[in-house]
């Protein structure tokens, strides 16, 4: 059986291959003792016997998708470093996140841990993106703490690598004839639907010419900028990584009427504002990541998202309702599979296109202003490695080979991460913007005022 690529998996390894910033993923755990080695090389052997030890196979055929095959190349065994103090953690695990990774000649992933010098441990497993997101890395990794090899909701299948050259070539054939009709019928249905609501837009349009709403407009990266990076050359976004207690976070997002999710669209946008990059005027758009992945999974990429729009001058910071009650509808509406939006069924024209049209296309794109990825308890799985608990799991994206012009261009602003395991939570933040967020130490502040205004204590690693 042959495995495909799906249009998320293509999308990561077309950033990856063609426009040369690979993805990846991350977690870290924090212990306050040493875990054995034993227990890690067991984590690893499971590892590489699970879903995220694989490689991509670059098809030959016009129009054909790439397909899984087994890893050419497994994963070197658990990585040990030299010890590290600890006000060099947050360090070592910036150099852990930059390690090169390679889906098609291997390897995809890295485990590698280190001793801290007061005492304790830090461990990285690091992902391509194009073998699995961030749902698939935890699942493996919950997986093989647990002592199995594949997670219930992320299978390994189309691996075994045993077809021949002509078999491959034959299977290519007709699975390049089969999307380019895919294509074909998408895009068709994806012209009939614009045009049914256009057609509905003007209708009501007529009928209430005073019913239509300002367009909710991403702020201007640009707008009032202070140029504090270079000018060019290559930039590693500024990263922070905060613990809570869970109880903490709770009762300051309840006591204003909210969630876990609701508080962290709060403090990400209390981020943004405080960095100057928006204000109080404007409306701003917040990305919310969804995963979509089920038992018996075998996508390597199962997320999906939905967007809300929030008056940064409004009342969230005193009421969370709104927030929430908008989160709430939107992940509502994205569940709703009787819905086939204009994006899905255009997803086999765009997965056609040659690689020279995607560099074309790509430098138009944009990244979000303000994404926020709840990734609720999922670090509960995760938090205990040969016996020992972590005292607190992060996890996060984090993309490569970045530079000033990137940045700049694409315009983007926070990218948060947040998860609990247990007593504590975690929250990674990502500043995007190399002029608004210039160092760490520069965000560092900018989240600590914000957990301050919550009432919330915080623990930087």
């Amino acid at each position: 059986m042959v495995e495909r690529l799906t249009y998320d998996d293509d999308l990561f390894l077309r950033m990856e291959c063609v426009l040369g910033v690979p993805v990846v993923n991350q977690i870290v755990w924090r212990f306050e003792r040493p875990v054995a080695l034993v227990a890690l090389e067991s984590m690893w052997r499971l590892l590489a016997a699970g879903p995220i030890d694989r490689s991509v196979r670059r098809a030959r055929i016009p129009g054909a998708r790439d397909s899984w095959t087994a890893a050419r190349r497994s994963a070197d065994p658990v990585v040990i470093g030299s010890s590290i103090a600890r006000e060099d953690i947050d360090r070592w695990i910036e150099d852990e996140a930059a390690q090169t990774l390679d889906p098609i000649e291997g390897p995809a992933w890295r485990l590698s841990a280190t001793a801290v010098e007061s005492g304790g441990m830090v461990v990285s497993l690091v992902g391509s993106h194009v073998v699995g997101d961030g749902g698939a890395l935890t699942s493996a990794a919950a997986a093989a703490l647990s002592g199995h090899a594949v997670p219930d909701d992320f299978e390994r299948v189309g691996l075994d690598g045993s077809r021949s050259p002509s078999a491959e070539s034959g299977a290519d054939i007709a699975d390049g004839v089969g999307r380019i009709g895919a294509a074909l019928s998408g895009a068709a249905r994806a012209v009939s639907n614009t045009a049914i609501e256009s057609m509905r837009a003007r209708r009501n349009s007529s009928a209430d010419p005073g019913s239509s709403t300002p367009n909710a407009t991403t702020p201007n990266a640009d707008r009032s900028r202070v140029s504090i990076a270079p000018a060019a050359g290559a930039w590693v976004p500024s990263t922070v990584v905060v613990d809570c207690m869970t109880a903490d976070w709770s009762a300051a997002a309840a006591s204003k009427g909210g969630s876990a999710n609701s508080l962290l669209v709060a403090v990400v946008l209390g981020i943004l504002t405080g960095s100057g990059r928006i204000t109080t005027e404007d409306r701003v758009r917040v990305a919310l990541p969804v995963s979509t992945r089920i038992v018996g999974d075998r996508r390597a990429n199962a997320t999906s998202g939905v967007s809300i729009h929030v008056d940064a001058g409004g009342t969230y910071r005193d009421d969370l309702g709104a927030i929430r009650a908008s989160s709430k509808q939107a992940f509502k509406a994205q569940a709703d599979q009787r819905v086939t939006t204009t994006f899905e069924l255009l997803k086999p024209l765009m997965q056609l296109l040659p690689d020279a049209i995607v560099a074309k296309l790509a430098a138009s794109g944009s990244a979000p202003l303000c994404l926020c990825s709840n990734l609720g308890n999922r670090g509960v799985a995760l938090r205990t490695i040969g016996g020992v608990d972590a005292t607190a799991v992060a996890m996060r994206s984090i993309t490569q080979n970045t530079d000033v012009a990137l940045l700049r261009r694409t315009g983007g602003g926070v990218s948060a991460w947040w998860n609990e395991s247990g007593e504590r939570a975690t929250l990674c933040v990502t500043g995007l913007d190399p002029d608004r967020f210039p160092s760490k130490e520069h965000l560092r502040g900018l989240v600590e005022a914000e957990y301050d205004r919550w009432g919330l204590t915080p623990e930087f690693w």
